[in-house]
Formats: structure tokens, sequence, C-alpha cells
């Protein structure tokens, strides 16, 4: 079990990563079997290759993203983010930008990995 202050730290250098656009340096903050499930109620992508193919994504739209104060869970695992995020709309031939408000909720497991992340968000939150 990861102390609080440990679990924050993980999330922020993946938030760093995402920032700077390297896949690679992305997934190290994952488990192999990770789960993304972006967003809640969609079918969550699972391991490496979903993973993956979700960041390629990101990357595409050029999201950014500006982390919220992180907070940690009492159960040693837990971590949630609010998030800000810009990104390009790849389908708009002017390739405009527009904002996402969401919450990230994050488990860590006991080697400082994140094995499930849950990205909260509806469509009244886009734009805004």
């Amino acid at each position: 079990m990861l102390d609080e202050q440990k679990r924050k730290e993980i999330i922020a250098a993946y938030f760093r990563k995402v920032n700077e656009g390297d896949v690679d340096a992305i997934l190290t903050h994952f488990t192999e079997d990770a789960r993304i499930e972006d967003p809640v109620g969609r079918e969550p992508r699972v391991g490496r290759a979903a993973q993956r193919e979700y960041f390629m994504s990101n990357i595409a739209a050029e999201v950014t993203v500006e982390p919220g104060h992180a907070s940690a869970g009492q159960d040693g695992k837990q971590v949630a983010v609010p998030v800000a995020a810009t990104m390009t709309n790849i389908l708009d031939p002017n390739r405009a930008r527009t904002n996402i408000n969401a919450v990230d909720i994050f488990t860590i497991n006991a080697d400082g990995l994140i094995e499930d992340m849950r990205v909260f968000w509806g469509m009244s939150d886009i734009g805004v």
C-alpha cells in the first residue's frame, strides 16, 4: 500500500507525460492489463494494445490536460483528480479546439502502477 503523497506524485508524473505526448513514457505508468474507461459508461479498454490505441488517439487530437488538486482515498489505492482537457476535434475540417471538464479516478497498485483509470464526463461537460 502506497501513502497518499506517493500516489499523488505518481498521478502528477502521469499527467506530465500525457502533456509531453510520449505514448511509451505514458504506458510505463500502467500495468500491462490496466483498464481505461473514458468516459465512464463506454466499453473499457483493457490491455497494452488498447492502452496504446487510446493514448495514440489522444495525441492525434492534440490533447492537453490541466489537472486540479488531487485527492487521495484512504484505501491506499485511489486518487481522484478534476481535469480540464483541451483537444482538437479531428472530425472538424477546421480542427477547432474544444474543452472538456472531467474527473479522473485512478487505482494504483502496490508497485506504483495504474491498474484502473475511470474518466467521468458527460455531454454537458464539453465546451465549458
